[in-house]
């Protein structure tokens, strides 16, 4: 939450492009080695993949140049055993590409990855992925989000991302993201990359 402030402040200091986003999580992919998947409460089929995760992603995002922003994200979410999970990510994002109300992003950065612990869960076997005692921990220090908007009023979005959700996990998050300040471009249908 912390890294959520820092982009806000910075955000109306400089006076550049900012939004706020909420989205929901659910579905994505387990791509561990699923050691201890005959336990897990929220996967969909026999296998290990794919789970259903639910939760809400909160994210907070300010733009240095018409392409390049810098977003902090927390994620709070049930996981595979339906414990309390979260996840703090900070990204440098990059616009792929613009067209007309479409855009797609590319954000790279860490995401530090919390759950409650697992080990008096009967039967479960440690995967050796997180570190702590009661409440776990694991950073994974490259981390990405690929996101696709689609402009649907002045100041907001419909936002569609693939994210890493847990440490051997993708996710997929739906919601709506809110502009405090966004520039427009001179032609709203030229195909642009800026």
């Amino acid at each position: 939450m912390a890294a959520l402030c820092v982009v806000l402040l910075s955000s109306s200091v400089a006076e550049a492009q900012s939004n706020v986003s909420v989205a929901f999580t659910g579905f994505g992919f387990d791509f561990g080695k699923g050691e201890n998947v005959a336990l897990y409460k929220r996967n969909i089929s026999d296998g290990k993949n794919p789970v259903f995760e639910p939760g809400l992603r909160i994210g907070a995002e300010v733009y240095a140049s018409p392409a390049t922003s810098i977003k902090a994200a927390q994620t709070f979410r049930y996981d595979v055993m339906a414990r309390m999970s979260m996840s703090t990510q900070l990204m440098l994002r990059f616009r792929v590409f613009k067209v007309y109300k479409h855009s797609v992003s590319l954000g790279v950065g860490p995401t530090a990855f919390y759950r409650k612990s697992w080990s008096d869960i009967d039967g479960y076997a440690d995967e050796d992925i997180y570190s702590g005692g009661s409440m776990q921990y694991k950073i994974a220090w490259l981390s990405t989000e690929l996101e696709y908007n689609y402009i649907i009023g002045r100041f907001t979005d419909i936002s569609f991302a693939m994210t890493h959700m847990s440490p051997q996990g993708l996710g997929f998050a739906l919601g709506i993201k809110y502009w405090f300040t966004r520039k427009s471009n001179k032609c709203g249908t030229c195909p642009s990359f800026k």
